[in-house]
């Protein structure tokens, strides 16, 4: 019978060592025993967790995830270990780096995106280890938030993640150090912040930036890209494409897919004479969307621009090499309807999304940086009256809005970990 992990928050355990006290600290709801003992089992149990023995659940790569049965647990092992790197820190405590004041960020909310929307009947849930497949090389200590950060990565993107403590981290815990335990309960607390507030996780991106993907590398690096430069891309399965709608999908993407189908290529045409801007790559060698009515507005070195009925079709010349200039490019092309912004917050990522019920819009803010003790800004598009800002470690506080042309700005007075900006 597969575990369900939907909404749980889950450490995987592999020791020996009773676990059974750190489970209330750290708001675990279920523990994944990979070494047996019945005695941990049955201490867990009596703490009110959830048991799933080492064969519920199965670590696969991304090839075998899409080939695993219905009737399987199974858990994503990609991912590398989030974070920002920078070369040096600003007074506020944000990361930034060099003459680009920009952070690198590691990031795989994209991850759980991209999993869902080509398996949807799945939970996706992502199982990478602080080992060396995940960037950690052996000997490296990770940060006392470490753990809290991935599960938030995960989370806010509607996915899951398997807690996985490093082995000296885990011994420092069993022994009672009171750093490690401080940063455990931190953990606990913003777990339970997560799963109070899961419906906020769980909604839609704006579609603003509509990308469609396949199972290849190239679509999943271009999708991580726009994740990573805050574009709030909505990331759907090139096998079941959006119907035309220019008013809520004003940009489509469709680079770095695999040749497109017969139906993929009608579609995308369709789109582009509703009035959106539809982007291809490896237009050269592919001729598919030369069709009569076309006509050539701008060129550029790498890319031509061609109108199409009421849109545009944006064919870049040659297979997308460079996704980081690629989804900056996209975030030029969507303009002002451009989904979300940050500033001060150099080591992060902001998502516009639906909000739920009782409220218009919602904007996600993950620091993945050190905290951030002054004011960040942030801006969403849509015009709103009035803002609620959740965080984990703090009550809940109202900004006040700015209107700045079509989309609204709020002020946060500080970042640790994560925020979610309730509009209304």
């Amino acid at each position: 019978m597969p575990a369900d992990l939907a909404g749980k928050i889950v450490l995987r355990w592999d020791s020996t060592a009773n676990c059974a006290p750190l489970l209330q600290p750290g708001g675990i709801d279920a523990v994944w025993l990979r070494t047996p003992g019945d005695g941990v089992a049955a201490a867990c149990r009596a703490a009110g967790a959830e048991v799933f023995p080492a064969d519920a659940i199965r670590l696969a790569s991304l090839e075998e995830y899409a080939l695993a049965k219905p009737s399987e647990t199974v858990v994503a092992k990609a991912g590398l270990w989030p974070g920002a790197q920078a070369g040096a820190r600003g007074g506020n405590g944000a990361v930034e780096a060099g003459a680009t004041r920009q952070a690198w960020v590691t990031a795989n909310g994209y991850l759980a995106a991209w999993l869902r929307a080509l398996y949807p009947d799945r939970e996706p849930v992502l199982g990478y280890a602080p080992d060396h497949d995940a960037g950690i090389d052996p000997g490296r200590v990770l940060p006392s938030g470490a753990l809290e950060l991935a599960l938030v990565d995960a989370w806010s993107a509607g996915g899951n993640f398997i807690l996985t403590p490093e082995s000296s981290y885990r011994d420092t815990l069993l022994a009672g150090d009171k750093a490690s335990l401080a940063a455990w309960t931190r953990m606990g607390q913003t777990a339970r912040w997560l799963k109070q507030h899961r419906s906020l996780f769980l909604q839609k991106p704006l579609d603003a930036v509509t990308v469609l993907v396949d199972a290849g590398d190239a679509s999943r690096e271009v999708a991580a890209l726009l994740f990573r430069h805050s574009a709030s891309p909505a990331l759907v399965s090139a096998k079941r494409p959006p119907a035309p709608d220019p008013a809520n999908h004003p940009l489509v993407v469709a680079a770095g897919l695999a040749a497109p189908s017969p139906e993929l290529q009608r579609v995308l045409l369709a789109h582009a004479r509703a009035g959106a801007a539809v982007v291809i790559d490896a237009a050269t060698e592919r001729s598919w969307w030369r069709v009569p009515g076309m006509k050539l507005t701008k060129g550029f070195e790498d890319r031509e621009v061609y109108k199409l009925g009421s849109g545009s079709l944006v064919a870049y010349k040659d297979a997308v090499s460079d996704p980081g200039e690629f989804a900056l490019d996209m975030v030029d092309l969507v303009g002002d309807r451009r989904p979300a912004r940050a500033w001060n917050l150099s080591g992060g990522i902001v998502t516009a999304s639906r909000a739920a019920p009782g409220a218009k819009a919602a904007l996600q803010v993950i620091n993945y940086g050190s905290p951030a003790r002054s004011a960040i800004l942030v801006r969403r598009y849509g015009v709103f009256q009035s803002a609620t800002v959740l965080r984990p470690e703090d009550a809940n506080v109202s900004p006040r809005t700015y209107k700045r042309g079509a989309s609204t700005e709020v002020e946060l007075p500080s970042l640790n970990r994560v925020a979610v900006v309730i509009f209304d």
